[in-house]
């Protein structure tokens, strides 16, 4: 009994996740989230109080993974340049394969989603880029890291790489100057390499 119900809420949760990120929370009706998870609107309200619970559940689903795997890097062994070479190559591929979460969380962290959501989705990107600034912050602090370097602004360069990838993918396929930078892994390592090394050859001046 308690599978179905999970297996019910999970669908109710993927179809709303897509209607969302698709439509905004506005223009989303309780009954056709029901129609297209394939069950009837009551079905929804037995999981869900309300349209906005089920929305801010759907919120929290799309958001914890990268902080959480952000966080738990900062807590394992090994370099700080390979920390941040996994967390790269890990955001780029959880973006594409969660597309509607991510489309979500892109709509709901600018300023035109629903209120309570967007607090919801801004507290839970000052949770993601806190534990990327603490990545740079430990490298840095190691002695891994040039003690000139800013760690915020190295995790806001992070972010606009790996969003202007998910954004603009498909465009970017027509440039034949991007070559094997489409794929995720490819694009992740040399990312990687410009924001752990830079592009000055030798000392700037």
């Amino acid at each position: 009994m308690h599978a179905v119900a999970a297996t019910g809420a999970k669908a109710i949760l993927d179809a709303a996740t897509e209607l969302f990120a698709e439509e905004g929370f506005e223009a989303v009706s309780v009954a056709s989230i029901a129609a297209h998870a394939g069950v009837c609107k009551a079905n929804v309200f037995h999981h869900f109080a309300s349209k906005e619970a089920l929305y801010l559940a759907v919120m929290r689903g799309a958001s914890a993974e990268h902080a959480d795997y952000a966080e738990q890097l900062h807590q394992a062994a090994g370099s700080s340049a390979d920390k941040v070479r996994k967390l790269i190559e890990f955001e780029l591929r959880h973006m594409l394969d969660n597309a509607p979460r991510t489309r979500l969380m892109l709509r709901e962290s600018s300023n035109d989603g629903h209120l309570q959501a967007r607090m919801l989705a801004r507290a839970v990107f000052q949770r993601n880029f806190t534990a990327v600034v603490r990545l740079f912050e430990q490298g840095r602090d190691a002695g891994e890291f040039l003690q000139t370097i800013d760690p915020a602004a190295a995790a806001m360069l992070l972010a606009g790489a790996t969003q202007f990838f998910f954004r603009c993918r498909d465009a970017l396929l027509e440039f034949s100057e991007v070559g094997t930078l489409e794929a995720p892994e490819t694009y992740a390592a040399h990312i990687a390499a410009l924001i752990l090394g830079g592009v000055t050859a030798g000392k700037p001046e």
